[in-house]
C-alpha cells in the first residue's frame, strides 16, 4: 500500500505529519470551542515534532548543498543565482532554528527564543522569495524551449528519428513545466505563511492572517508535497 510506503520513510513521514499539522490548525482556528482548542494542541505539537526531527537535517542538506556546487552545470543564469541563494538560506535556516529549539527548551539559557525563531522564519522566506523567482525564470525558460520545439516540427522536415527525440523532448518539457507551476504554488503557500508568522507590521502582512487561513494555506502547500513524493508518481516519472 501506497501510503504505509509513504509513512516508512522519513521524507515521505514528514510529509504526512506536515498535511495533518496544518489540516488541524485549519480547522481548529475556524472556531472558538474546546474542540477547536484540542486540535490547535494536536498541531502545535505535530509542528513541535516535525521542528526536533529537523535537529537531524543538517547533514543532507550540506551534501545537497554541496552536490549542486556553483551550479556550474545550469545554463539559466537566473535559475542558477536563485538557487545558490535558495542552498544557503536553508544551511543557514537549519542552525538558527536549532539554537531557537535550545533555547526554547532552556537548555542555551542565554539566548532570546523569539529573536531566533525569526531569524529562522526570515531565512525560510528569503529562501522561498528566491524559490518563487527561480520557478517563474524555468516557466519562462521551458516555455521559450516548447514555443521553439513547436516551431522547428512546423518548418523543418526531418528524419523519423530526429521527430522522435523532438517529440520526447516535447512531452519532457510539458512535464517539466507542470511541475514548475507546482512548485511555484507550493512555495507562494510557504512564503505566504512565512511572512505571517514574522512579528505584526515588521513586513507586509506580517501578523494579519488568521490560524485558519496559515492552515489552509500550509494544506495546499503540503498536498502538492505530498502528490509530488506519492510513490505511484515517483515510479511514473
Amino acid at each position: 500500500m501506497e501510503l504505509v510506503r509513504m509513512l516508512e520513510s522519513y521524507r515521505g513521514r514528514d510529509k504526512i505529519i506536515r498535511l495533518c499539522t496544518y489540516a488541524a490548525m485549519c480547522v481548529g482556528g475556524s472556531g472558538q470551542g474546546n474542540f477547536h482548542k484540542k486540535l490547535l494542541t494536536i498541531s502545535a505539537e505535530l509542528g513541535g515534532a516535525r521542528t526536533t526531527m529537523r535537529l537531524f537535517d543538517d547533514l543532507s542538506m550540506l551534501f545537497s548543498t554541496l552536490r549542486y556546487g556553483t551550479g556550474a552545470q545550469e545554463k539559466n543564469p537566473v535559475v542558477r543565482l536563485m538557487s545558490l541563494i535558495t542552498n544557503i538560506t536553508y544551511q543557514i535556516f537549519f542552525p538558527v532554528e536549532h539554537i531557537y529549539w535550545l533555547a526554547d527548551k532552556k537548555v542555551l539559557t542565554s539566548f532570546t527564543p523569539w529573536k531566533w525563531v525569526v531569524g529562522s522564519l526570515v531565512a525560510w522566506a528569503v529562501a522561498l522569495f528566491a524559490d518563487i523567482i527561480k520557478m517563474v525564470a524555468k516557466i519562462v525558460s521551458l516555455k521559450k524551449e516548447l514555443k521553439e520545439l513547436k516551431k522547428q516540427k512546423l518548418l523543418q522536415s526531418s528524419e523519423e528519428s530526429e521527430d522522435q527525440v523532438r517529440s520526447e523532448r516535447k512531452t519532457t518539457v510539458v512535464s517539466e513545466i507542470q511541475e514548475s507551476y507546482l512548485t511555484l504554488i507550493q512555495d507562494m503557500a510557504d512564503f505566504t505563511n512565512a511572512i505571517s508568522w514574522l512579528p505584526p507590521g515588521l513586513v507586509l502582512w506580517s501578523g494579519k492572517l488568521s490560524r485558519f487561513q496559515n492552515g489552509m494555506f500550509g494544506m495546499i502547500s503540503s498536498i502538492i508535497l505530498l502528490y509530488k513524493a506519492w510513490p505511484s508518481k515517483q515510479k511514473s516519472s
